[in-house]
């Protein structure tokens, strides 16, 4: 796999989103990413100029995530000399780096990691080098330096086409994290627009009625009959649920409606329903669809030294809600109040930012009288900003102060912020690292702070063994002790799963020193190998790991990072077969379980084994930009099986899928439905056929024409029909195997998906074809389909047969067998002279359009079934079932595909691309572009390095509470959201009592209502309890 130089020679090659979606390998390495950001933000992204100064640990976590995610240039400015203490929190550093320059060491450790990406050292920084950058994040200076930076970046311009300054803030984030306490605060300056606030994509629905109503209101005194439009709607199939966001834009297709329209939901209107302005005569035929429309609004941003004077967004003075008073709301269980917690830490910050202004240094770890001194700055800034409110009571941003000062607060942030934590780093590191992709417009910005404490996981009482000890983990042990840490190195780990978020464990694993020392010990396993599309967001890969078992990989870079942990690098996959491997004595032997998976079916089972040795289970999730944390500890909080399924979302019915596709995403799964029936089952049915003849069609009547007649036997026929001309297909083309029979047998799919089974439903169901209630037929999600003809000079007509032959001549074992993935070459791609199109047309010239028979339409819905002619479809089964006989003697070879999204030289997404396009060229459904369709078709779940280095920051905190037994009070379970901001952190739930219970049930038998009784023993007891009995040297019988 070859990858490009730098990000200077891509920003030239990509002038477009178009440019960037036509090169497969980019695609194929960022595909996760894209599936989180979209191409126009990632357009955006791989221009961004980013300067990062300040490279301890949270600063490292930001360049790491950001080179990652594929920016053009970072420039790293931190000349300070590596301490020992660093290699607590900075994964690059190693004892030989100790007294080198910071960003020394990790520039060409980061240009490693992304080649794609320049990385480049600065001195220092000056108006010069601040200016030819995007946006700027400083992890380290006073605060002086950073209101006089911040007002440079404000202030900044850029010449127009027309030779006048054009104002061009350079976006400004500042993050502070020390001890169990972080702020972040991000300013994109007076002008910033969001577009898309969510990211998520647009809510669409179906129109099912359009009525114009009128509702009387009330003008100048005046009553009058004003008119409205009310649209009522139903949801797609297999598209989210929901009602639309009030007053927001929709625009509409298929009604004669141009522009956005802006719209409404009454309390008094009907569910499922939105109000508009009186359309301009629509031309509703009884189907069209509404989209929403994202709004882009002005989301102004204040200064630094604005802000720290008051940080409310709310220009009124008078602060409602947690939302308008500046801060980010992070545990639900300290919700905003006047005093609380987010202000409290506000003062905090201020008191120890103007300790390191007096000293030039932040308060020493631990140290009493540094604490002090802090607190009263704390008190002075606090008097100080109370006086300012009350000398001008009316100013429009008054500045903030409380009534109380918590000394508890403020001594907790003196006493450690000067000591940094990986899992803080961690988290901040991705919430700082997702600000920058805000730049693009897409998700909401932190306004303007975001202040995390998670004072639970501090040691109560304090621990009275913190002096420092010249090692790496000082830090740590400045906070939780050097018990605690020898503790921490002894554990037993076992964690499953070695992807993105293993990666990001392995590495808070080794920098906290956990499994480092001589008792300790950290299993992780996976059976999976590393690929391309791995290498932006799993960071402990490389180019040169591609291939490799992921375990194997992860266990060398973890060394590299902590020469002491101790790893046992495993490739077997945790289930019940596997039960002679991870057997009893090795569950019984850990200490913690960390799941790193990417299923629910494994994810309930490690549950289960953690339920039943009662042994902590840390579990934790991401998709896109949001994630999830559930800290199960055995008797203390419900496992994570009690919290029910995850939602999977809506599933699409298969007459949608067969017979009424209305969205790009119905014609996707129905081409990877296609992909099984064309490549796959023809494939394992012809192994079948030619194993033995005569059983098969044997069954194969028994199953059709000798079932009784009716409606069972008229389906069956009809499901068995394509499946047995795919079978006759596949023996023919594999019996005289030619890359002319592939093109012939692609030709014949062609026109018998896209132009013969439309023609089947547009016959049985003309356009004017009623319902048996009366009702158009073709109306709501059913569109009226058009069959095609095939145009060899349309690109994606062409792209079906090349795509389509070449995974016939794979399946009939004519091509080779292809390399490995990472063996691509762009250059010289698989198979390249029967990619050509001048080769197809050669081909195709030998061949004759083929005659349109007659079929049935299968797959309806009760209502839509009618009547088949189930005659015709008989004498075809029967017919077929004797060609089927007379090729019982052919000499075959045929290979059933094995869907790969993540290879793009092998035709798989090349065919559904073409395949759903095509479709959707059948029902007038607008085309999807390549990468949509490999993300629909693949399941591919949107990933980024973002989400997960924060969560799993979030999972070491709960760590380090359950190592500590904290109270389920303490332990906090959460939904988190870095795109949107939104944090959802709250108590874990203790486990489920189960006591004996009576309940009353009507018997319908004896129609008499019986009291049962259901006794439990103990009672009550949860589902971690159990019974023990001593039994001494008897047997089981005895």
């Amino acid at each position: 796999y070859q990858r490009r130089v730098h990000g200077a020679k891509r920003m030239t090659e990509f002038a477009s989103t178009t440019d960037l979606a036509a090169d497969r390998q980019f695609m194929d390495l960022y595909s996760r990413q894209i599936g989180a950001f979209g191409l126009e933000a990632m357009m955006k992204l791989i221009r961004m100029k980013v300067l990062l100064v300040g490279l301890k640990g949270v600063g490292i976590e930001v360049a790491k995530n950001t080179t990652l995610a594929g920016v053009h240039t970072i420039s790293l400015c931190d000349a300070n000399p590596v301490t020992i203490q660093d290699l607590g929190s900075n994964f690059f550093f190693t004892d030989a780096d100790v007294g080198k320059s910071r960003a020394s060491v990790c520039s060409p450790k980061l240009a490693d990691l992304n080649p794609n990406v320049k990385i480049q050292c600065v001195p220092a920084v000056t108006e010069t080098v601040l200016a030819a950058h995007d946006c700027v994040v400083f992890t380290m200076g006073d605060k002086r330096e950073l209101i006089r930076w911040n007002e440079f970046c404000r202030a900044h311009t850029k010449t127009g086409p027309d030779g006048q300054p054009k104002a061009a803030p350079i976006l400004f984030v500042w993050c502070l994290t020390g001890g169990l306490m972080g702020t972040v605060f991000v300013d994109h300056g007076p002008g910033y627009i969001l577009r898309d606030k969510d990211g998520k994509d647009p809510l669409v629905k179906i129109v099912t009625q359009v009525e114009t109503l009128q509702e009387k209101v009330t003008e100048n005194g005046v009553e009058k009959l004003e008119p409205y439009t009310l649209i009522r709607y139903i949801t797609p199939d297999g598209q989210p649920p929901g009602s639309l966001p009030d007053n927001c834009l929709v625009q509409f297709s298929d009604m004669g409606v141009e522009g956005s329209w802006r719209c409404d939901h009454l309390e008094e209107d009907p569910p499922n329903t939105v109000r508009i302005g009186v359309l301009p005569s629509p031309a509703f035929t009884g189907s069209a669809v509404m989209t929403e429309v994202k709004e882009p609004r002005p989301v102004p941003f204040r200064s630094l030294a604005q802000c720290i004077t008051n940080p409310a967004t709310n220009n009124t003075g008078v602060i409602q809600n947690e939302a308008e008073q500046g801060f980010v709301m992070i545990d639900m269980m300290s919700a905003f109040c006047a005093g609380g917690i987010e202000q409290q830490l506000h003062i905090a910050i201020q008191a120890v930012q103007e300790f390191e202004l007096a000293h030039g240094h932040l308060p020493t770890p631990n140290d009493p009288n540094h604490e002090t001194e802090c607190y009263e700055l704390a008190v002075k800034f606090n008097n100080t900003m109370r006086q300012l409110s009350e000398a001008a009571p009316c100013t429009q941003f008054p500045a903030l102060h409380v009534d109380t000062l918590d000394e508890q607060v403020i001594r907790r942030v003196a006493a450690h912020i000067g000591a940094e934590l990986q899992p803080m780093c961690a988290f901040f590191g991705g919430v700082v690292s997702q600000e920058l992709v805000k730049m693009s417009g897409k998700f909401t910005p932190i306004q303007q702070w975001l202040n995390y404490p998670a004072f639970g996981a501090l040691p109560d009482p304090r621990p009275a063994d913190t002096q420092p000890t010249g090692g790496r983990y000082d830090n740590q042990i400045a906070v939780f002790g050097r018990a605690f840490q020898d503790r921490l190195a002894n554990l037993k780990v076992f964690m499953v799963g070695c992807g993105a978020l293993g990666c990001e464990f392995v590495k808070n694993f080794s920098l906290m020193g956990i499994c480092c020392g001589a008792a300790g010990k950290l299993v992780i396993t996976d059976n999976d190998r590393i690929e391309v599309s791995n290498l932006n967001r799993q960071f402990l890969f490389r180019e040169d790991n591609v291939g490799q078992p992921k375990s194997v990989a992860a266990r060398q870079r973890a060394v590299l990072m902590n020469p002491s942990i101790a790893i046992e690098a495993k490739q077997d996959l945790v289930s019940p077969a596997s039960e002679h491997i991870f057997d009893d004595d090795f569950w019984s032997g850990l200490d913690v379980v960390c799941n790193a998976l990417d299923n629910m079916k494994a994810r309930f089972y490690v549950d289960g084994r953690c339920v039943f040795y009662e042994k902590p289970l840390l579990e934790s999730g991401t998709m896109g930009t949001g994630a999830n944390v559930d800290v199960v500890v055995p008797h203390k909080t419900r496992s994570y099986a009690d919290g029910g399924n995850a939602d999977e979302g809506g599933g699409i019915p298969m007459c949608t899928l067969r017979n009424f596709p209305h969205l790009i995403d119905h014609c996707i799964e129905w081409a990877r439905a296609q992909f099984e029936d064309l490549f796959v089952s023809p494939a394992r049915q012809a192994s079948n056929f030619l194993d033995n003849p005569a059983a098969f069609l044997a069954k194969a009547r028994a199953d059709t024409l000798e079932k009784p007649a009716g409606g069972e036997r008229a389906s069956a026929i009809s499901k068995a029909l394509p499946a047995l001309l795919a079978l006759k297909q596949t023996l023919i083309a594999s019996g005289e195997p030619t890359m002319q029979n592939c093109v012939k047998l692609a030709n014949q799919v062609f026109f018998s998906l896209f132009r013969d089974k439309i023609m089947d439903l547009t016959n049985k169901f003309p356009a004017d074809a009623k319902t048996s209630s009366g009702d158009p037929f073709w109306t709501k999600q059913k569109k009226f389909p058009q069959p095609l003809t095939l145009d060899l000079s349309n690109e994606t007509h062409r792209n079906f047969l090349l795509a389509t032959s070449n995974l016939f001549a794979c399946m009939i074992k004519l091509h080779p067998a292809k390399h490995p993935s990472e063996k691509n070459d762009p250059d010289h791609p698989w198979m390249a002279e029967y990619r050509k199109p001048s080769w197809l047309a050669a081909e195709h010239s030998k061949l004759s359009t083929p005659v349109y028979i007659p079929g049935v339409v299968g797959d309806l819905e009760e209502e839509d079934a009618g009547t088949n002619t189930d005659e015709l479809a008989e004498n075809q089964l029967k017919h077929l079932l004797a060609e089927l006989q007379a090729l019982a003697g052919t000499k075959a070879q045929c290979e059933a595909a094995d869907f790969e999204k993540d290879d793009d030289d092998n035709f798989h997404i090349d065919f559904i691309t073409a395949a759903a396009n095509l479709r959707a060229s059948n029902y007038h459904i607008p085309e999807a572009p390549r990468h949509k369709c490999k993300m629909i078709a693949g399941r591919i779940i949107p990933a980024i390095a973002t989400t997960t280095a924060s969560v799993t920051g979030v999972v070491m905190l709960e760590l380090l509470k359950v190592l500590q037994a904290k109270p389920i009070e303490a332990l906090r379970n959460g939904n988190f959201d870095i795109g949107s901001n939104t944090y959802m952190m709250f108590e874990a739930d203790p486990p489920k009592q189960i006591r004996t219970r009576t309940v009353k049930e009507f018997d319908q038998f004896s129609m008499v209502e019986e009291t049962k009784t259901t006794k439990v023993y103990p009672d009550p007891h949860t589902k971690y309890d159990k019974l023990r009995v001593e039994v001494g040297g008897k047997t089981l019988g005895e």
